[in-house]
């Protein structure tokens, strides 16, 4: 079974798909002052532009690029060097290689999270929080077999580590939430102090 190939998204579909701003992507193709011609798309009936595959591919490298706060010239010009040495499609690997190693990172800082509400919470939520939340971890990759069961590295789920320490810690933890108090306490740990 062949894919079929789709030629001539209007600009709003463009703008929709690739996630960056109509005149970022009027931009790129213009040549003149203010452009940063990256892209010639196709002049489509009345004198309107479609875009193809590859300009999709080259709005969307520019879009990843601006959501990292380049400017709309230096992602283009960061654009040009990369394709100096590289195909369009290599770049689109890189970037999904690196947007996977954020999503790991994103995936673990979210299991963290969740662990900690759930540990502060109140029994007898706390352990169903907890165990959902390992449920979910595993859900994502990111969680062991179960308590006792050591993540495959240390240094490849400390979010698993956090949230296997959770689900085996006692459930006297004391919050202090006298937060902007008047009498000056609060956030102070009263654990060993009389006064």
């Amino acid at each position: 079974m062949g894919t079929t190939k789709r030629r001539g998204w209007k600009i709003a579909e463009v703008e929709r798909l690739v996630g960056l701003s109509r005149r970022d992507i009027q931009r790129a193709c213009y040549q003149g002052r203010g452009g940063v011609g990256v892209l010639k798309p196709s002049d489509g009936s009345w004198g309107r532009r479609t875009y193809d595959e590859r300009d999709l591919a080259v709005l969307f490298l520019l879009a990843q690029k601006r959501r990292e706060g380049l400017t709309l010239s230096q992602a283009a010009e960061q654009l040009r060097e990369g394709t100096a040495g590289h195909t369009l499609s290599q770049l689109l690997d890189v970037e999904a290689e690196r947007l996977s190693e954020q999503l790991e990172v994103i995936e673990d800082l979210l299991v963290r999270a969740e662990a900690l509400a759930a540990a502060i919470g109140a029994e007898p939520t706390r352990t169903q929080q907890l165990s959902l939340i390992h449920n979910h971890a595993q859900e994502l990759g990111r969680a062991s077999l179960g308590p006792g069961h050591a993540p495959t590295t240390e240094d490849d789920a400390p979010g698993e580590e956090l949230l296997q320490e959770l689900m085996g810690a006692p459930s006297d933890i004391h919050v202090d939430n006298n937060e902007g108090g008047t009498d000056g306490e609060a956030g102070k740990s009263h654990q060993g102090d009389p006064s």
